[in-house]
């Protein structure tokens, strides 16, 4: 019997635009699926309007739509370079999904062609868009024009409200004799911080005992709760910022320096008021039991992962390390080596993807880059503070009060069977796609590691799962095969970490009566979806400066010959990583001369018509940079072996 599928034409959907470079777009509804919008339907709206959209479906599976109305303009400043066309000034935005230029209104006067600005969206009498100066940024060696440019069209906060620099400046350590009692008291704990060379922030200390029955595992968090109060000066801005963001040299810091670098920093050898988990555990690390509770620790060292490294692997034999310190690292090592053992036998993920490194001199200009190396001290705090975020969630979930979870959805079956495909076409040996789950994915990483394929699968993977994010509503985490997790343990730098902590504390003072509970459950579900939203704003702002400086050291290199490797293949070129430089470049198919190339994207390879030539994903390959757009970081390159 054959199933006959209808078309279903005029039902109306309100959603946010999201318009591709090439032009056309699509919106995200409540369907399952986003529905495409073609170039012509889109009717005068742009990226990141809220629309108001007719849909149709074909075959049952396809839904395209047309825009029936603009309801909100939500895109209300654009970063762009100025150009002159005719005598008339333009605003060329750097925002590839803006893919028309902006006339400035009349009046604008004063402006050099190549100028970055930042310009405000803007109707004039006719209804045309047009572009009004807001700010002029800078030009090419003005010094930190790329930061600048960058915190400009991510619309990232720079600088604290008055209120909130006062309100912090007045902040002091104190604590109540209530309070105090209310405490536990660790400060004689050998408890230790361990974070980066470079770090000022130390928000998290740890330490294991062993005992006759096993191990017992202290995670504390600095108490950023207990000086940061709902909606005084400096939680209005924290919450507006949603996260700190972190830059080659510089940081947006969520909190200011007084908290973050001071009184909430876990400094060793003063008192700090934190949040603890406390963690029990048998001998073959198995969890038997947890407490969570405020606390004061005294931390007695402040360790980098560099420090911890050496001492483990015995290179540090500086008589200054004392014999108890060395033996605690050992026991947490042990523990940790069992809690990752575990955690992956039970379908957690280990995405191994570079963790990049790039220095900026004073003025913001790159100066190297390299690969940062994850050693043992990285897995042992990842793996204490997976457990410290799991022990909460079960703490703080109860059918009496919401709680915020950080929740990670199972992978879209298409894309999952695409990366199915991917893998199978590349000759590795997987099941049948009906047995393929999260621990056939964790093998596939297992057999590539150490492999010229890795990077590539790992990438692949990445882009077939779905983006983790904040929610009320708890269905698990997918990549670490979780079923209950939340942010617990970075209050200085991310708003819902401190949200989770002031749940706490009603829980620790059996302040959660009905009437606190509904107040949490009006103010969660916006807290959830905004610090989802700042996240992913922080880390796409992190990464565009990344590429624009990365772009900017390989300016030199044009028409040299560079190796690379094929990370990726598309319907009109190859996607090339170029080595040491961790970049992509694109090629495009019908920049390669003599022959004609289709690709084959169910193979994942690329042909030649004419000469047969084969490119395949993880293949090296020979280039050199043809074009690079300064303020956007995209690299044009072609083959050097013709």
């Amino acid at each position: 019997m054959k199933i006959v599928r209808k078309n279903i034409k005029g039902f109306k959907k309100q959603g946010t635009l999201f318009v591709h470079p090439d032009g056309y777009g699509f919106v995200s509804t409540d369907m399952p699926k986003d529905v495409f919008i073609p170039p012509k339907y889109l009717n005068g709206a742009i990226h990141s309007d809220t629309v108001m959209i007719s849909v149709s479906t074909h075959d049952g599976k396809l839904y395209e739509g047309k825009v029936l109305k603009i309801v909100q303009r939500n895109m209300k400043y654009v970063v762009g370079i100025v150009e002159r066309e005719h005598g008339q000034l333009f605003c060329s935005p750097l925002d590839k999904h803006i893919t028309f230029v902006l006339p400035f209104e009349k009046g604008t006067r004063g402006l050099n062609e190549g100028e970055v600005v930042q310009c405000e969206l803007i109707n004039d009498d006719r209804g045309n868009r047009k572009a009004r100066l807001f700010q002029r940024l800078g030009s090419d060696n003005t010094p930190d024009i790329d930061l600048k440019l960058v915190i400009a069209k991510h619309n990232l906060i720079s600088a604290f409200s008055a209120n909130a620099s006062q309100h912090a400046a007045s902040l002091k350590y104190n604590l109540s004799n209530a309070e105090r009692s209310a405490r536990h008291d660790l400060t004689a704990l050998p408890i230790v911080t361990i974070d980066g060379d470079d770090a000022k922030d130390f928000d998290d200390a740890v330490f294991v005992k062993k005992t006759a029955n096993g191990f017992t595992l202290y995670v504390s968090i600095a108490d950023v709760s207990h000086y940061v109060k709902m909606d005084d000066p400096v939680d209005i801005d924290a919450f507006e910022r949603g996260t700190s963001v972190y830059f080659p040299g510089k940081v947006l810091p969520m909190l200011p320096e007084e908290l973050s670098n001071d009184l909430c920093s876990l400094k060793p050898y003063e008192n700090r008021l934190t949040l603890t988990s406390e963690i029990r555990y048998d001998k073959n690390g198995r969890r038997l039991s947890f407490s969570i509770y405020p606390s004061v620790i005294r931390s007695s060292a402040r360790l980098t992962y560099t420090s911890v490294k050496d001492i483990l692997e015995h290179k540090d034999r500086s008589t200054t390390i004392e014999g108890e310190l060395q033996n605690n690292l050992q026991v947490m090592r042990e523990l940790a080596a069992m809690l990752r053992v575990q955690r992956l036998k039970n379908g957690s993920l280990d995405l191994d993807l570079p963790d990049i490194e790039l220095t900026v001199d004073k003025y913001g200009a790159p100066e190297s880059i390299s690969k940062k190396e994850r050693n043992i001290a990285h897995i042992l705090i990842e793996e204490f503070m997976l457990e410290a975020n799991r022990v909460v969630a079960t703490y703080g979930t109860s059918d009496s009060h919401p709680f915020i979870y950080r929740i990670h959805e199972q992978p879209d079956h298409d894309k999952l069977y695409e990366f199915y495909l991917f893998v199978h076409n590349l000759g590795l040996k997987i099941p049948a796609f009906e047995k393929f789950d999260s621990l056939s994915l964790q093998n596939i990483l297992d057999k590539v590691k150490d492999t010229k394929l890795e990077k590539v699968i790992n990438y692949t993977l990445l882009r077939s799962m779905m983006q983790a994010k904040y929610d009320v509503a708890n269905i698990g985490h997918y990549g670490l095969a979780f079923d209950l997790y939340t942010h617990f343990t970075s209050p200085i730098r991310r708003y819902p970490d401190l949200t989770v902590h002031r749940i706490l504390r009603d829980l620790f003072t059996q302040s959660m009566s009905k009437k606190r509970a509904e107040m949490w459950t009006s103010k969660l579900e916006d807290i959830a979806k905004h610090s989802s939203e700042t996240e992913r704003n922080a880390m796409d702002a992190e990464r565009d400066l990344y590429k624009i400086l990365t772009a900017k050291m390989l300016i030199e290199k044009q028409n040299t010959p560079l190796q690379g490797y094929i990370s990726g293949i598309t319907g009109s070129g190859l996607f090339v990583e170029i080595e040491d430089f961790f970049i992509d470049g694109f090629l495009a198919f019908e920049d390669i001369p003599h022959d004609y190339f289709y690709s084959d994207t169910a193979r994942h390879i690329a042909v030649g018509k004419k000469t047969g030539r084969t490119f395949k994903i993880g293949q090296k390959i020979e280039i050199q940079i043809t074009n690079i757009e300064r303020f956007t970081g995209k690299i044009k390159i072609e083959t050097v072996n013709k």
